[in-house]
């Protein structure tokens, strides 16, 4: 059964074998971006940069943190590297998590090691890992 993350209109966990446990920075307050008030020296408090053609956000860095599970040893490499080659793509990706309304524009940044959480001998192989992607227009709040 999908739990409904998807790249690109690609569901990971049918797809790739790919579940994903835990996602940081998606639901993260935005960083603004440059100045956001300036004091001046001859008057009390400082004038804040309030108006919304001040207002700018910085990227912000998705992680998902994933197991990849696959029934034999080839189907194993075959999603993995499948997987792989859909996120490092040229262009952005289309980021979709169950439990948020909007999509994400982001593109890839790293990934970690793949840890191996069963061995090459058994009937079912699985890894686990994370990978950084980057919303560089970041999706403004609702």
């Amino acid at each position: 059964m999908s739990l409904g993350y998807t790249i690109d209109g690609t569901d990971l966990e049918t797809t790739y074998g790919v579940t994903v446990y835990k996602v940081k920075g998606a639901l993260d307050f935005l960083k603004r971006k440059g100045d956001t008030a300036f004091d001046w020296p001859d008057e009390d408090g400082e004038e804040a940069f309030t108006d919304a053609d001040d207002i700018v956000f910085e990227a912000r860095d998705i992680i998902l943190y994933c197991r990849i599970k696959a029934t034999s040893r080839t189907d194993f490499f075959t999603k993995l590297s499948s997987f792989k080659a859909a996120l490092i793509a040229s262009g952005t990706r289309t980021l979709a998590l169950p439990y948020i309304s909007n999509t994400f524009t982001v593109y890839y940044v790293s990934g970690s090691s793949l840890d191996m959480l069963s061995k090459f001998v058994s009937n079912s192989y699985m890894g686990k890992f994370f990978v950084k992607l980057r919303e560089p227009s970041p999706t403004r709040p609702t």
